[in-house]
């Protein structure tokens, strides 16, 4: 039996939200740097930033070679660039929002596959990073968070760009986040979805 498949996002269509999402004219740069393997995970995100997003850049890979070769290389990131990951010296975002930068790196993978992009690339570190100090909570139910306070990467930006560029509607990400939930969870089968909480409508 054929699949059908979106001609944006690859998916089948049970799964592609690419009709659920609408344009956020966001004048911050968003780069994100996604682990080889989240690319083909029909629970990842960063689909519906790539389809909102005015200014996003998505650069799969791991190594600063499999980087360059995607077309970001980390060595020359100017200044102006910071990075969305918690660390040791990392600064809280919503306290205060820097405004010298301009562009984020926002690193898009499990937590140990995060810490490894940073491991394995030495420029990242020297980005002056921050965290998020109360982000909102997430809704993203039908993957498991390594703990309170987390967020999918769609859900992540969107807070970040809300928190950078007050007067800006990030309301099509949160709402193309919601169809994505909605869709993923029509897949499983109706004695389990008890096990993701109660869903969403509207």
């Amino acid at each position: 039996m054929s699949r059908t498949l979106c001609d944006l996002c690859g998916l089948h269509t049970r799964l592609c939200v690419c009709d659920a999402c609408r344009p956020v004219a966001n004048q911050t740069a968003i780069t994100i740097l996604q682990h080889p393997s989240e690319v083909c995970r029909a629970k990842g995100t960063v689909r519906v930033l790539a389809q909102c997003l005015q200014s996003c850049r998505i650069c799969i890979g791991e190594s600063p070679v499999e980087l360059a070769r995607g077309g970001v290389d980390t060595d020359s990131l100017g200044s102006g660039v910071g990075l969305l990951f918690p660390g040791p010296d990392s600064r809280p975002l919503e306290s205060a929002p820097p405004s010298d930068i301009r562009h984020w790196i926002v690193l898009d993978g499990t937590w140990r596959k995060a810490a490894k992009l940073v491991h394995l690339n030495p420029a990242l570190k020297a980005l002056p990073s921050y965290h998020l100090v109360a982000p909102p909570p997430s809704r993203y139910i039908i993957r498991k968070a390594p703990g309170p306070g987390y967020l999918a990467t769609a859900e992540a930006v969107a807070h970040l760009l809300a928190t950078m560029e007050p007067g800006l509607d990030t309301t099509p990400i949160d709402h193309a986040m919601k169809v994505l939930v909605q869709r993923l969870l029509a897949q499983v089968p109706a004695s389990l979805r008890h096990r993701y909480g109660s869903r969403e409508e509207g």
